[in-house]
């Protein structure tokens, strides 16, 4: 990367290390906690089902966006400089979020696009800043403990706000001056942590697939990528909405209880990825996909909302074994020195799922996320997922450890 700079090594104590955790969680909660909101907004302002998907992908777009750049900015300017202006762009989007009942549709699009760059660059800058305190030796740790306390803030930001929006008074208020305070907080604490990146080396941004990975991409990695968000999506938009329609009141709660599930399984299911490895872990959460789908299906009849809860648990089993086989993949496939630009790349395929729900609308109608066969369609299509990581996709990885075995044989 241009003017890269050469990282101190465990340049962080300990308590440093737990600061910028909590920093990690505020951004994550205040990232997620919108999501109940944007369904009243959805409601409250009359708009279409598209509209609130769009709500979602443009955040995902945002979230693409600082994928591709926020990584190699950070390594020119230094984490904290990256880090920091983020999340002072990150408060600007959630008070125009606040006042977007008076300012209108355009402005929750806009905000919300800002608020995806912001956190998609606090995310991933944030993770390698904290890799970074705790030194080589501690630097895996330390990204289980980022990537932990970000899915526990992506967990309990939809739950709390969907409590607040659901019998609280002032439904628009309240979660948004949570999530001002709790991204000020994360501001105070980035601004009196120390910066991880002191000396320049040469070298140039690479984006795009590395070499001999082609095949290994499209065959696991953009399966397995789709898997992560596009059936976790339900849960956001057609489970309340369906819900709702079926007779079922307490939609924001429901969809707050149903994002707690998502994530907290999905964290979980990565201890499960890594045992099973990624050659079991990516057909069987195409399996969890389609089961969640099968569940999510009974749950939108009239009376059947309880089959909201088992259906999340397996979705977020979906996301989560996806997710760990994908980046463990990515890491086997390339080079060390291009494995960035090919997680990279697997990001932008998960984020293509996080937009699936406007794909879908614009494709096949407004109503699209408002009917049941929708969902019906997911579960087919994550079956046939399913059989691509089965098959060729095991093949591939077979051939990678061969590959790898004879390698170490020559040497």
């Amino acid at each position: 990367m241009a003017n890269a700079r050469v990282v101190n090594d465990a340049v962080g104590t300990r308590r440093q290390q737990t600061l910028l955790c909590l920093a990690l969680f505020a951004i994550a909660y205040s990232a997620q906690t919108v999501s109940p909101v944007m369904l009243f907004y959805t409601v409250d302002l009359k708009l279409s089902t598209t509209t609130l998907t769009l709500f979602f992908t443009v955040y995902a777009i945002g979230l693409m966006i600082a994928f591709l750049i926020g990584g190699p900015q950070s390594d020119k300017r230094g984490r904290k400089a990256v880090v920091v202006p983020s999340m002072g762009l990150l408060l600007l989007a959630i008070i125009a979020l606040l006042g977007a009942a008076a300012w209108g549709e355009p402005m929750i699009l806009i905000a919300r696009f800002v608020q995806g760059v912001a956190s998609g660059a606090v995310f991933t800058v944030g993770t390698v800043w904290l890799r970074e305190l705790a030194g080589t030796k501690h630097a895996a740790g330390a990204a289980m403990r980022a990537s932990g306390v970000m899915a526990f803030g992506f967990a309990v930001g939809p739950f709390v706000a969907g409590i607040l929006v659901q019998w609280l008074p002032l439904p628009r208020i309240l979660s948004f001056v949570i999530a001002l305070i709790a991204v000020v907080a994360a501001i105070a604490i980035a601004r009196s942590l120390p910066e991880t990146m002191t000396e320049h080396r040469p070298g140039r941004i690479q984006i795009g697939l590395p070499k001999g990975t082609v095949t290994g991409f499209l065959c696991y990695l953009v399966p397995c990528g789709l898997l992560v968000y596009t059936f976790a999506m339900l849960s956001l938009v057609a489970f309340p909405i369906q819900l709702g329609e079926a007779g079922f009141v307490q939609i924001y709660f429901i969809l707050g209880v149903s994002a707690l599930l998502v994530q907290g399984f999905a964290a979980l299911a990565t201890i499960w990825a890594k045992r099973l490895g990624p050659g079991n872990a990516g057909w069987m959460a195409g399996l969890c996909g389609a089961a969640g789908c099968a569940l999510g299906y009974l749950a939108v009849q009239p009376g059947g909302w309880p089959w909201v809860l088992p259906a999340s648990v397996v979705i977020g089993l979906a996301g989560g074994l996806s997710m760990t086989s994908g980046v463990t993949v990515a890491d086997l496939l390339a080079p060390p020195e291009r494995r960035g630009a090919l997680i990279s790349m697997f990001y932008i395929v998960v984020y293509i799922g996080y937009s699936s729900p406007t794909v879908l609308s614009l494709i096949w109608g407004k109503q699209t996320m408002e009917r049941g066969s929708t969902i019906v369609g997911l579960g087919i299509a994550a079956a046939v997922i399913m059989l691509i990581l089965a098959i060729p996709g095991r093949s591939i990885l077979g051939r990678r450890a061969v590959s790898a075995a004879n390698a170490a044989e020559t040497r």
